[in-house]
């Protein structure tokens, strides 16, 4: 009896060492994917042979081969080429992108009950609220899910688990805009334009000139938000 209970007391301990390596193991490759997506390198956009010889580089780091010796000119000539490299891909991103908006604007156009503001946004009402509309410096609370032109949810509250509060000045024009649409206790898909969005700028899961649609439910309006504390000094 002793020996089986010793038996599996050894084998429970096996069980969560292994799961414990296991989750080691998914945080070190998840620490690898922050790495490539945070740190420009998807910009890059490296070939498989590439990133065969990037991922020898870190080999030859972790086992102790120093960098060149002329590492001051050397490095100045890496960054330059990698810049060039990254920024002519986001140009070519951009292009493609604004291309491709282009032409579902002309077909988003088409739509009926699409409303325009003079500023180029695009918006539906989708449930009249009957409450009050937000100001350009309310706050709101508002239920949303953000994709792009390809269904791609690149943002949304239900990932988040609850609702989002904010300012109507700290969000992009395009949202600020369309937010003062919808009346309280209402929905909205929001059609925002780059120019009123993020622009040429691009953003994890955003490319650059992107289009955004926004599905919006406004949950609540302060229209007399209490101003900010401005910071005070520390004391001496």
């Amino acid at each position: 009896m002793k020996k089986t209970i010793m038996a599996t007391i050894a084998a429970t301990a096996a069980l969560a060492g292994s799961a414990f390596a296991d989750a080691n193991q998914e945080y070190i490759k998840t620490f690898g994917m922050m790495m490539y997506e945070r740190n420009g390198l998807a910009d890059l956009k490296l070939t498989p042979e590439e990133f065969d010889v990037f991922v020898s580089g870190m080999r030859d780091s972790f086992n102790g081969k120093k960098m060149p010796d002329n590492m001051q000119e050397f490095g100045q000539k890496m960054i330059q080429y990698l810049s060039a490299r990254a920024e002519a891909n986001i140009a070519e991103e951009a292009k493609k992108a604004e291309a491709k908006a282009a032409e579902y604007w002309k077909e988003l156009e088409k739509k009926e009950g699409l409303n325009k503001t003079p500023t180029g946004l695009a918006y539906e009402i989708t449930q009249k609220g009957s409450g009050e509309f937000a100001k350009e410096n309310s706050d709101v609370t508002i239920n949303y899910t953000g994709r792009l032109i390809d269904g791609t949810v690149f943002d949304s509250t239900e990932k988040a688990g609850k609702p989002a509060t904010f300012n109507l000045q700290k969000v992009i024009p395009g949202f600020r805009e369309g937010l003062q649409k919808v009346a309280k206790g209402g929905k909205a898909r929001l059609y925002i334009p780059a120019k009123l969005g993020y622009g040429a700028q691009p953003l994890p899961g955003i490319p650059p000139n992107s289009t955004l649609i926004f599905d919006v439910e406004v949950l609540d309006v302060n229209n007399n938000p209490q101003p900010e504390s401005p910071a005070q000094p520390a004391k001496q």
